[in-house]
């Protein structure tokens, strides 16, 4: 049999990206617009030049770093909650492993707080939306008939980026973290028994994820 090859990115492909990281990296120390095109192509190792022929402006780079952490959420954490959990262990499932993703990549977790407007939850891309749909069908579940999907959401980010820039100060530990996820599932109606049972396979499910860029181990 001969072997699977995969194709490697081209040329554009590894600039295109390089671009991405670069502004990664400037955003998280000083947020993308305080930043010049100077400062992002220096960073990046290249000529002002060549950031035209790949992006339009800075917020046409913005919409590339969204969408590439939005994949980055996708494929590292929303694929590996397990299928058919109870609507509460999937979303706290979900906040543990943003939290630890974000603790492993501290640049990823700066820039969140950067642009905390953006909501991890949806994107406008159809794969973006579909990589969420798990997700978003256990939140409208807990959200019923009484909170609508947007204010549920909100809610959820709201905390969760509050959670993820005080851990980024080092200013919360896990037992305050524990404190803050099982109030934030009692706010959306979920019940006591059922918030302690999720949270435990929240830890479980966070403590099995390793990701390939790691500072810090979020327990």
């Amino acid at each position: 049999m001969e072997p699977i090859c995969t194709p490697q990115p081209g040329k554009r492909e590894r600039t295109r990206a390089a671009i991405v990281n670069a502004a990664i990296t400037v955003t998280a120390r000083k947020g993308l617009e305080a930043s010049s095109i100077d400062d992002l192509m220096t960073t990046a190792g290249m000529a002002r030049g060549t950031f035209y022929n790949y992006f339009s402006s800075r917020e046409d780079l913005l919409r590339a770093v969204i969408r590439h952490i939005h994949l980055m959420l996708i494929d590292q954490v929303v694929a590996f909650i397990p299928p058919h959990l109870p609507p509460a262990t999937t979303v706290a499932c979900m906040l543990r492993g943003y939290l630890k993703l974000c603790l492993h990549n501290r640049e990823i977790g700066r820039v969140l707080i950067r642009i905390s407007g953006f909501s991890p939850w949806l994107g406008v891309d159809d794969d973006i939306r579909n990589g969420f749909a798990p997700l978003d069908r256990a939140l409208l579940v807990l959200c019923g008939d009484d909170i609508s999907f947007v204010s549920g959401r909100t809610y959820i980010q709201g905390i969760t980026n509050t959670i993820l820039y005080h851990l980024l100060q080092d200013r919360l530990g896990a037992d305050k973290v524990e404190e803050l996820l099982h109030l934030t599932l009692r706010g959306l109606g979920v019940d006591e028994a059922e918030v302690v049972c999720s949270l435990a396979a929240a830890a479980e499910f966070a403590a099995a994820r390793e990701f390939a860029v790691a500072s810090e181990t979020f327990q």
